[in-house]
C-alpha cells in the first residue's frame, strides 16, 4: 500500500503536536529545565533536537491536561475556537558552551506520525525565568538580563521593573510569535509616577522593541499584555532588557570584505542619547576573512559603546543617495552584481533602476527590509527595453520582503521598480535592493514530515530548483533511515527535470520508530562534484525574518501502526441535558478490531470546539472485557444555559510492535459528546462581608449550601489555597449533612510577609451524584489582612 507522506486530517488517526518550551530561552553553556509542552501526546514519543550542540533529557511522562485558568470569556465570544489543550512533559535541556545566540528546532513523533517542529532560543546573556506573586511587579536586579514569562491567562499583564544605575537608553526587546506563540504583544514603560514613557504594540505579529532615557537611582516598570488582554499557557515570550541605544538599520546594510568606509547606523538615541530615532556616521573596516559572514562593529556612542553585527560580502555595496550624486538623474544604473541600499524619502512612492542584460541570461533581484531588521513591506517589478512587464512579486515566501528571478527574452536595458507603500519618509525606512546573475547551481526541497505505515510504502517528493542554466543529473542519497525500511527505484532526478520521489518500503517485522533523515543530491558544476542537502518549510517561528529561518535540513520519518479500535458515541451529537455543576456520562460503545483485547484508554483530545471555561474530560481506563464505557465530563457551574458544550475524545490503545515495544495508538472517537446546560443541583454562598484577619490568627467564614430537591446529598466545603499562599493558609473540610444548609469554615493562617492586603480566597463544596460523580459549586470570599496597631 501507499501512503500520503502528510498528516491526516482530523478524524483520522492522530499524530502529536508542538506548542512550546518553558522556558523558551535557555542558556548556552548551561543545563536548564523546561516544560515542553504539546497535544495528544504520548508515553512512547520519540524526541528530537535538530541542533548536535543541544541535548535532550526527558524526565517523565506526559502530566496533567493544563485547561484554561479563569477568567473566561462569556457571550458571543464563547462559541469562538478554543485553543488547543496541552500537556506538558519534563525535560532537562543541555547546551554546549560555544553556540552563537539563535533559534535550535525540536519535534516529537510516535506511532501515529509526527509533529511539526517547535522553537527554542539560545541566549549568551543572563537569563532568568518569570517569578512573580499575583500581579505585583518582578524585580530584575541588574542589567542585562534575559526574563521568559507567559501569559497565562484571559486578563493577564505581566510587569517588571528595575532600578538604573545610570544615566542612559534602556531597551526592552520582545520575542514571541518568533518562538511560535501567537499573540500581539503590548509593551510599556512608565516611570516611578506612572507616567508612560515608551509603548509598542504588535499588531502585525513580528515582536518588537522599545526605548527610553532613564536617570541612575529611578525605578521604572515595563509590562506585557496581549493586545486582546487573551491568555494561554501556549503564550510564551522573552523579553531582553539592556542599556544603550538600539541599531535599527546601516546605510549600507551589508559591508563589502576588505573595504574601509563610512557607515550610517540608523538607531533610537545612538546620537543624542535620547530616545527618538536619529543617525550617527563612522568610519567602518571590513575584515577580508572570507570565513566570516558577520562582522560586528564597536559603535561609539552618546551613552557608551555597543557592538552592532553588519553582514559582509564579496558584492560591492553602495547606497542609493551615493549613486545619485555621482550621476545627478533619478534613475540609478547599476553596475551588477550589485548591491544598493536605499531610503524612501517623504513623497516618494517608488524607486527606479536600470541594468544592461543580454538574451537568455537568468536575473535575480530581491528588495529586502524585514530581513535587515526594518519595517518596510516593499514590491518589486522588472520591465523589459520595451517598459512591458516581465515580472513582479510582492511578498517572496513567508516574508514581506520581494523577489523575482527573470529571464530575459531579448537584449538591452532592463529595469526594476521597487515600492513600498507604507513609507512614511522615516529615517528607517530602509530597504536593500541585490541584483546578482546566479551562478550555475541547484538547490533540493521536500517535505518535513513523512509517515511510513509498518509493512507498507511512503514517498517522499523532491523538487529541484536550478539556476544558472545547470540541466544536468542530480544523483540522490538518503542518510539515517532506521533497520527494516528500505528505498526502492532509482535515486536521481534526470537531467532536465525538477521533480522527483524516493519510495520508501517498510518491512513488516520492523520496529516502529521514527528518525530523522538526511537527503543529498550530488551533481557535476563544470568539473567539480557539487553536493547539497534538501531543506523542507518547518513549523514554529511564526514571523522569520528571512526565508532561511523557515528552512530545516532534516525530514523526520515517523513510521506507524494502525489503531486496532473504534469508539462509537451511543445516541450520537443528540443534546444531553446536563445540570451545571454535575457531571455528564455519556456512553461509548467500544469496537475491537483484529482481536485486540489489550489496554485501552480513552482520553479528551487536544482539539476541542469553543472555549472551554472550565469544561473538561477524564483518562478514563476501559477493561479489557468492555463493550460499553461511560466517559464523564465535568460540567462547571458558571456554563450559560444559551450555548451547546461539546467535548471530543481520543481512544488511545496499547499495542506491541513487531519487536514487543508497546506503542499507544490514537483514535479519534466518531461523534462529538454535544450537551445543552440546566439549571444548577447545588448552590454555594458565604453572607461573610467584609473580611478582616491578622496574620498568625484564624478566622471564621459563614457558608450555606443549597440543593434541588432532586438532590440531597452530604456536601464538603473546603478553601482553596492559593498557589503563592501554600503552608500559610490551612482548613479543615467542613462536612454538612445532607439535611443541614449552614455551618462555618474555620481558616487558620501562620505570620508571614505574604499575607498582606486584600487576597480573594476561593471555597468549594462538593457532593456526590449517585455516590459517585462530583457535583461541584464554588464562591469567592476576599479577606483584607492587616497586622495589630
Amino acid at each position: 500500500m501507499l501512503a500520503s507522506s502528510s498528516v491526516g486530517p482530523a478524524w483520522a488517526q492522530k499524530s502529536p503536536g508542538l506548542g512550546y518550551a518553558f522556558p523558551p530561552v535557555v542558556a548556552a553553556g548551561q543545563t536548564t529545565e523546561v516544560q515542553l509542552g504539546g497535544f495528544d501526546f504520548t508515553p512512547d514519543m520519540q524526541w528530537f533536537v535538530h541542533d548536535a550542540r543541544v541535548k535532550l533529557e526527558i524526565l517523565g511522562p506526559p502530566g496533567d491536561y493544563h485547561l484554561p485558568p479563569p477568567p473566561y470569556w462569556f457571550g458571543p465570544r464563547a462559541i469562538t475556537a478554543a485553543p488547543p489543550i496541552p500537556r506538558e512533559v519534563p525535560a532537562r535541556v543541555a547546551v554546549a558552551a560555544e553556540p552563537n545566540a539563535g533559534f535550535v528546532r525540536w519535534q516529537v513523533a510516535n506511532a501515529n506520525g509526527s509533529s511539526g517542529t517547535a522553537m527554542l532560543m539560545v541566549s549568551r546573556d543572563r537569563e532568568i525565568v518569570e517569578r512573580r506573586s499575583r500581579d505585583l511587579p518582578q524585580r530584575l536586579d541588574a542589567l542585562p538580563i534575559g526574563v521568559s514569562g507567559r501569559l497565562s491567562r484571559f486578563t493577564e499583564v505581566d510587569r517588571y521593573e528595575f532600578v538604573a544605575d545610570r544615566d542612559s537608553l534602556a531597551t526592552v526587546e520582545l520575542m514571541a510569535t518568533r518562538l511560535g506563540a501567537n499573540f500581539n504583544g503590548v509593551l510599556e514603560a512608565r516611570d516611578a509616577e506612572g507616567k508612560l514613557l515608551a509603548d509598542h504594540a504588535d499588531t502585525l505579529g513580528i515582536d518588537g522593541a522599545i526605548a527610553f532615557a532613564v536617570r541612575k537611582g529611578e525605578v521604572y516598570s515595563v509590562s506585557l499584555h496581549d493586545a486582546d488582554f487573551r491568555g494561554d499557557r501556549a503564550y510564551v515570550y522573552h523579553l531582553a532588557f539592556r542599556y544603550g541605544p538600539r541599531v535599527v538599520a546601516t546605510f549600507p546594510a551589508i559591508g563589502q570584505r576588505g573595504t574601509t568606509r563610512e557607515v550610517e547606523f540608523v538607531s533610537i538615541g545612538a546620537a543624542t542619547g535620547q530616545a527618538r530615532v536619529e543617525s550617527v556616521r563612522q568610519t567602518v573596516t571590513f575584515p577580508s576573512d572570507p570565513a566570516l559572514k558577520v562582522y560586528a562593529h564597536r559603535l561609539q556612542t552618546a551613552v557608551g559603546p555597543i557592538d552592532v553585527e553588519i553582514p559582509i560580502s564579496e558584492m560591492a555595496e553602495r547606497t542609493r543617495d551615493e549613486a545619485l550624486a555621482e550621476t545627478k538623474a533619478t534613475t540609478v544604473a547599476l553596475a551588477v552584481p550589485s548591491g544598493v541600499t536605499a531610503r524612501f524619502k517623504a513623497g516618494e512612492s517608488e524607486h527606479r533602476y536600470t541594468w544592461r542584460a543580454e538574451k537568455d541570461q537568468t536575473w535575480s533581484l530581491a528588495a529586502m527590509s524585514r530581513s535587515i531588521g526594518c519595517r518596510l513591506d516593499v514590491a518589486v517589478a522588472v520591465l523589459g527595453p520595451d517598459g512591458k512587464l516581465v515580472a513582479e512579486n510582492d511578498d517572496a515566501g513567508v516574508s514581506t520582503d520581494a523577489a523575482v528571478t527573470v529571464r530575459t527574452t531579448t537584449a538591452g536595458e532592463y529595469t526594476c521598480v521597487v515600492r513600498a507603500m507604507s513609507a512614511a519618509g522615516a529615517l528607517d525606512d530602509v530597504y536593500r535592493l541585490e541584483v546578482v546573475q546566479p551562478a550555475a547551481d541547484f538547490a533540493l526541497s521536500t517535505t518535513q514530515q513523512v509517515n511510513l505505515p509498518l509493512g507498507g510504502k511512503a514517498e517522499i517528493a523532491l523538487q529541484a530548483v536550478r539556476t544558472g542554466g545547470f540541466d544536468g543529473p542530480i544523483a540522490l542519497a538518503i542518510d539515517g533511515l532506521p533497520a527494516g525500511v528500505t528505498t526502492e527505484g532509482e535515486l536521481a532526478i534526470a537531467a532536465g527535470k525538477s521533480e522527483a520521489k524516493i519510495a520508501l518500503v517498510s518491512a513488516a517485522d520492523a520496529a516502529v520508530v521514527a528518525a530523522p533523515l538526511a537527503i543529498r543530491g550530488t551533481a557535476m558544476l563544470g568539473d567539480k562534484a557539487v553536493t547539497r542537502t534538501a531543506t523542507a518549510t518547518a513549523n514554529g517561528n511564526l514571523a522569520p525574518r528571512i526565508s532561511d529561518e523557515q528552512r530545516i535540513d532534516r525530514v523526520l520519518l515517523a513510521m506507524t501502526m494502525t489503531p486496532p479500535v473504534e469508539l462509537k458515541l451511543v445516541d450520537g451529537e443528540r443534546q444531553r441535558d446536563v445540570p451545571r455543576g454535575t457531571t455528564c456520562r455519556p456512553e461509548f460503545d467500544v469496537v475491537r478490531k483484529n482481536g485486540f483485547a489489550g489496554e485501552l484508554r480513552i482520553e479528551m483530545a487536544a482539539q476541542q470546539d469553543r472555549q472551554r471555561q472550565g469544561v473538561r474530560g477524564a483518562i478514563v481506563a476501559v477493561p479489557p472485557d468492555a463493550s460499553r464505557v461511560v466517559y464523564p465530563c465535568f460540567m462547571p457551574e458558571w456554563l450559560s444555559t444559551d450555548l451547546t458544550r461539546r467535548v471530543v475524545v481520543n481512544g488511545v490503545a496499547v499495542v506491541p510492535d513487531p519487536k514487543g515495544t508497546p506503542r499507544h495508538l490514537v483514535q479519534p472517537g466518531t461523534g462529538r459528546i454535544t450537551m445543552i446546560m440546566e439549571g444548577a443541583l447545588m448552590k454555594l454562598t458565604s453572607k461573610a462581608g467584609e473580611l478582616t484577619a491578622r496574620p498568625g490568627e484564624s478566622f471564621e467564614v459563614p457558608v450555606a449550601v443549597a440543593r434541588s430537591a432532586k438532590f440531597p446529598a452530604e456536601a464538603t466545603v473546603e478553601l482553596v489555597v492559593p498557589e503563592e499562599l501554600a503552608g500559610v493558609l490551612s482548613a479543615e473540610p467542613l462536612t454538612l449533612s445532607a439535611k443541614d444548609d449552614r455551618d462555618t469554615l474555620r481558616i487558620a493562617t501562620k505570620r508571614d510577609a505574604r499575607l498582606s492586603g486584600d487576597w480573594p480566597l476561593t471555597l468549594t463544596a462538593t457532593a456526590l451524584e449517585d455516590g459517585k460523580w462530583p457535583v461541584v459549586s464554588q464562591t469567592e470570599i476576599v479577606v483584607r489582612f492587616r497586622e495589630a496597631h
